[in-house]
């Protein structure tokens, strides 16, 4: 463990928890249907984290009928808008930059003092060479954020990849203290081709995610199993801003882009909130 001695304390206890129990325990009590049950839990997590039910699509607790529901609740259509044309890339998701930059060769920062390596994060040294030198960006989905993924460029997935793993938080706290942390993590990666070059989207999960999903793959495809399993997609297209998937509890988002792609909007930096759709470069 790495951090100051603090955060070290509030993190260590997450090293011995049983992450998986925790986490298929969350699933089931997350996908309860009784209303009697998840209709309090829905109006005091809505009210606790000042979740904006304006913004979505069904603007009362009672019209979902789990917390899954709720929690992966979809925006009215003009929630987002789109920055346009003349910026390539956009924000995949609402959340918090939690890091930003270039790539040194392989390696990304994922706080101060801690690195990891492209090849750990996408699974294979190959899938990680488009990007040596390229450009990341770290987007941390907080409770009250809307949980769909977009995909930031127009371009086709031709690649998933289900990597198993821990299930850390992924917390400011949590990334100040555990090494390598988004390379650890149970995560899925898809590989997009674009006409500008490839583009990795890296969705992690975290302590009681109980799931992502792909809009390829559907509900019933949301975890991988005991080894990574790696499939062709067959080139499904996605628009800009068109939905990629979504979590079943909150994570974080991981965009790499070669060199040659634009560099990151310069006013944007560690700690900024953003919404999906707005201006990456």
């Amino acid at each position: 463990m790495k951090g100051p001695l603090s955060v070290r304390l509030r993190v260590w206890p997450q090293y011995v928890l049983p992450q998986k129990l925790l986490t298929a325990i969350a699933w089931r009590l997350s996908s309860c249907r009784w209303r009697w049950f998840n209709q309090p839990f829905i109006r005091v997590f809505a009210r606790l984290f000042a979740v904006d039910l304006g913004e979505a699509r069904r603007k009362s607790p009672a019209e979902y009928e789990s917390f899954n529901d709720f929690f992966t609740r979809a925006l009215d259509e003009d929630a987002r808008a789109l920055a346009d044309e003349r910026h390539r890339m956009v924000c995949p998701s609402d959340g918090t930059v939690s890091q930003l930059g270039r790539l040194r060769g392989d390696t990304l920062l994922q706080a101060k003092g801690i690195d990891y390596t492209a090849a750990e994060l996408l699974g294979s040294p190959e899938r990680a060479k488009p990007f040596e030198d390229g450009h990341f960006v770290t987007v941390y989905l907080a409770p009250k954020d809307y949980h769909r993924v977009h995909s930031p460029i127009a371009g086709k997935v031709v690649e998933e990849v289900r990597v198993p793993g821990k299930l850390f938080s992924v917390s400011a706290n949590t990334t100040l203290a555990v090494p390598r942390l988004f390379a650890r993590n149970e995560r899925m990666v898809a590989m997009l081709e674009t006409e500008h070059g490839p583009v990795a989207m890296v969705m992690v999960a975290a302590m009681l995610v109980a799931g992502i999903e792909t809009v390829w793959g559907g509900p019933e495809d949301r975890r991988p199993g005991p080894q990574m399993r790696t499939r062709a997609v067959d080139a499904h297209p996605l628009e800009r801003g068109g939905e990629l998937g979504r979590f079943h509890w909150g994570s974080t988002v991981i965009v790499l882009t070669p060199r040659d792609f634009p560099a990151w909007t310069p006013d944007l930096h560690p700690g900024d909130r953003v919404r999906m759709g707005q201006a990456l470069t």
